[in-house]
């Protein structure tokens, strides 16, 4: 207990963490097959400019494939140390990069700063929080692909968000110091999804996919400004 007491105040601190070998061979190797086999049959929902193939409805397809990443219990103590039973999943998503691949530079959840100074105004209202958890199916490492976050990119809110001016916004990313990742087949990254980020392929031929479930706090309504849209309510909470 004290120890994940320290990882989750250590999670908080630097806005993520690395769980390496959050899968097992086993898991990380049967999951890449069924995201490839994803890719095969076209259920992507697109492909956009920056080469990333993404994928909305696996949960729902493949049920027994995906369902055991919702709460995994390698991933859980940081997520029910964080929220408790309020944890709830938004959404999973899982994606491919099929060639050359430099991720803008995003937030998940762009309205973060937007819904904390609302809270201001009303007294009864509650901050809205979010968590990612990204499940990695290959190697990772210098010149093939990385993960790399604004470094305290959770703590202060970035400028150009409100109207969000992209080019600014990526901009001001850019020039702020940065933390690398190289997350390898079968880990997992939990991090504070309103934290600027940006994945990328160092070489353009690498295999790279992965899972990302999305968590959330309630209360957060339709409209909150975030990359994915939510399952729904029944059944979302794992661990109530």
């Amino acid at each position: 207990m004290e120890d994940n007491k320290a990882n989750v105040a250590q999670l908080l601190e630097d806005g993520y963490i690395l769980i390496e070998g959050a899968l097992s061979q086993e898991e990380t190797e049967n999951i890449r097959q069924r995201v490839n086999y994803a890719r095969e049959q076209g259920w992507e929902e697109g492909l956009n400019a920056v080469g990333n193939m993404w994928f909305d409805s696996l949960l729902d397809r493949e049920p027994d494939t995906y369902a055991p990443l919702v709460g995994h219990p390698n991933v859980r103590p940081y997520l029910e140390g964080l929220m408790g039973k309020q944890c709830q999943l938004r959404s999973l998503r899982a994606h491919i990069n099929p060639g050359p691949y430099l991720q803008e530079w995003h937030m998940d959840f762009y309205g973060y700063w937007h819904e904390k100074r609302y809270v201001e105004e009303y007294p009864f209202a509650m901050a809205p929080a979010g968590i990612n958890t990204t499940y990695y199916f290959q190697d990772n490492g210098p010149g093939d692909g990385h993960l790399k976050f604004v470094q305290g990119g959770h703590i202060n809110e970035p400028p150009h968000l409100y109207p969000l001016d992209r080019p600014k916004f990526e901009e001001w990313c850019e020039s702020q110091e940065h933390v690398i990742l190289y997350p390898k087949a079968g880990d997992c990254v939990v991090f504070i999804n309103h934290m600027p980020h940006q994945g990328a392929k160092e070489r353009d031929d690498m295999e790279r996919s992965n899972v990302v479930c999305h968590y959330q706090v309630t209360p957060m309504y339709d409209g909150v400004w975030h990359v994915s849209r939510p399952r729904g309510y029944q059944g979302t909470f794992p661990f109530a």
